[in-house]
């Protein structure tokens, strides 16, 4: 009998906690993958890109003016912080934020 309530209070208690634990990570997952913390997510990567993207544009230009005037080897300095650059950023849905 003790073995019988042994097991039966045992199986109880790991269902209770499994479930507890699934539903958790269930809300977790549902709250990381909603549509406006994703959509928040990818603005935030594609602006980052963009900004990258720029920033090679602008050495590889500045690259290109400081080669072409010169005749042998040159000593290249590249501007990351320029005054005039504003980050544009990426339309919000209506009714977001």
């Amino acid at each position: 009998m003790r073995r019988r309530l042994f097991w039966l209070l045992g199986g109880w208690a790991a269902g209770t906690l499994s479930a507890a634990w699934l539903r958790r990570r269930a809300r977790r997952a549902v709250r990381r993958y909603a549509p406006a913390r994703l959509r928040h997510e990818v603005s935030d990567r594609s602006s980052a890109v963009v900004d990258g993207v720029r920033r090679i544009a602008g050495q590889v230009a500045a690259a290109g003016r400081d080669g072409a005037g010169s005749s042998g080897s040159t000593v290249r300095s590249f501007d990351h912080g320029s005054p005039h650059r504003h980050r544009r950023p990426i339309r919000s849905m209506p009714g977001e934020r």
